[in-house]
């Protein structure tokens, strides 16, 4: 990876920094995104110490403007971009559907869905200039499968399915790949806050895993290089990373 550029939304924490080190430990230089400038700068000193050069740029993947601005600040700094990982997310705590509100819509689509299309816009046209270039998204296990009581986590991930093979459709000849990872239950910021107010949940989910554990935030990563580097005949596929969960 030395001398590539890798755009990351949802860069400062879990999944997100787990692939921004492994990058940077490969020579890659890197661009961040996420909401919190404080964490921004803890990642940013995280990844520069392993020799990388890094940005970090603080807002919200559904404002275009913001979008725009750090993807092609990135492609102006840097000179180029080669990879992005488009991986912030929002959870959705478990709530009967008659109960949710219009702002949890919002507020779930806007990051998991329109997150991702809008990075996607203006990635594009970057990796146009270079000639080819690489998108993973993030998906979940529920993105091919549902569960009761997270209809719009299930739906904006379902989306994301759809939106990756129709993009990786439209851009296959012209050498850009786009794929999308679908973790089951991973041990991040995002896992803990989903079941700190039901530690029962917790045992629960571990039951269910084939593997008897969940997965760490580095497996996913080492996938998500993979995606990028060796899978060079790879495009418009749902990696399953949830440790058999799906294959019941």
């Amino acid at each position: 990876m030395e001398g590539k550029v890798v755009f990351i939304s949802g860069g400062n924490s879990g999944i997100g920094l787990a692939t921004a080190v492994l990058f940077a430990r490969e020579g890659a230089d890197i661009a961040l995104i996420g909401r919190r400038a404080e964490e921004n700068t803890i990642a940013k000193e995280e990844v520069e110490k392993l020799g990388a050069r890094c940005l970090t740029y603080t807002g919200d993947v559904s404002d275009e403007a913001f979008v725009k601005g750090a993807i092609n600040g990135t492609a102006t700094i840097f000179g180029r971009l080669d990879y992005a990982f488009n991986n912030a997310g929002v959870e959705e705590m478990p709530t009967p559907f008659e109960d949710h509100k219009v702002d949890d819509y919002d507020r779930i689509m806007d990051i998991n869905l329109k997150g991702v299309w809008l990075c996607m816009k203006y990635q594009i046209p970057r990796m146009l200039e270079n000639g080819e270039g690489v998108i993973v998204n993030t998906g979940s296990a529920a993105s091919v499968v549902g569960f009761p009581h997270l209809p719009l986590h299930v739906a904006s991930k379902h989306a994301v399915a759809g939106l990756t093979k129709a993009v990786a459709l439209e851009y296959a000849k012209k050498n850009i790949r786009v794929n999308a990872i679908c973790p089951g239950a991973v041990k991040t910021e995002l896992y803990d806050r989903f079941t700190r107010e039901d530690p029962v949940i917790d045992s629960r989910i571990q039951e269910l895993q084939p593997m008897g554990r969940n997965g760490t935030p580095e497996e996913v990563a080492s996938a998500v290089a993979w995606l990028c580097t060796e899978a060079t005949w790879t495009t418009g596929q749902l990696i399953m990373l949830d440790g058999g969960y799906t294959a019941q």
